[in-house]
């Protein structure tokens, strides 16, 4: 078996908590949507525009009809964006001092995420621990969303090593297997701790250091 050399992650769920049901609330309260309406069609246009298929005007505008909501302007399209931007940024502190231990240990890190560009550029690019990553992988940019085979050969070519040489971790079991079927090392993410014991368990040379707050 390969030596795992890479570390690849997702982000939301696993370096970000997913956009929690407060954001989403305001979200539809600003677009005069009902919240379980706004909520369904908030996620049913979503893969479209992770991978880059709906750009934000064209992703909000569908959004606002599937949820009988108001019209698209330019303001509320500036608000929605903010919003959602917003809703993606509790980000898990032991997972950015597990990133920092893995660096000091000589492992290199890649992102792998099924992320719109705008929000990218809202969230993750402006973010003090980017630089700790080589390369990012995004869906936005690639035309194509996990679990699809070809994002994760991407990441494995843009940071120059077989696929058997990364270890993926991601908290959607579909997106865990696709990254398996590409050739990479995988594990689902639930928290920390429970990482910890997988990586202990299944991947002992791979250092759990800052994953636990004790």
């Amino acid at each position: 078996m390969s030596a795992i050399s890479v570390i690849a992650f997702d982000y939301g769920g696993v370096i970000a908590q997913r956009i929690d049901e407060n954001t989403v609330l305001h979200m539809a309260a600003e677009a005069g949507a009902a919240p379980g309406p706004f909520l369904r069609a908030l996620w049913s246009n979503r893969l479209a525009y992770d991978a880059g298929s709906l750009d934000a005007p064209a992703y909000w505008s569908a959004v606002l009809r599937d949820a009988d909501a108001r019209e698209l302007t330019d303001e509320l399209l500036q608000t929605l964006l903010i919003l959602d931007a917003l809703g993606w940024t509790r980000v898990n502190p032991g997972m950015v001092r597990w990133m920092g231990a893995l660096r000091r240990a000589g492992l290199r890190l890649v992102l792998i995420s099924n992320m719109a560009v705008a929000t990218y550029e809202m969230v993750v690019q402006p973010s003090s621990w980017i630089h700790l990553f080589e390369h990012v992988v995004l869906s936005g940019w690639e035309g194509v969303n996990k679990p699809d085979p070809r994002i994760f050969a991407t990441a494995a070519d843009k940071m120059g090593a077989r696929p058997a040489e990364l270890l993926f971790v991601d908290d959607i079991p579909a997106n865990v297997e696709g990254a398996r079927a590409a050739g990479l090392h995988s594990c689902v993410f639930v928290d920390p701790p429970s990482l910890a014991l997988t990586l202990h368990r299944d991947f002992p040379a791979v250092p759990v250091t800052g994953l636990l707050a004790t």
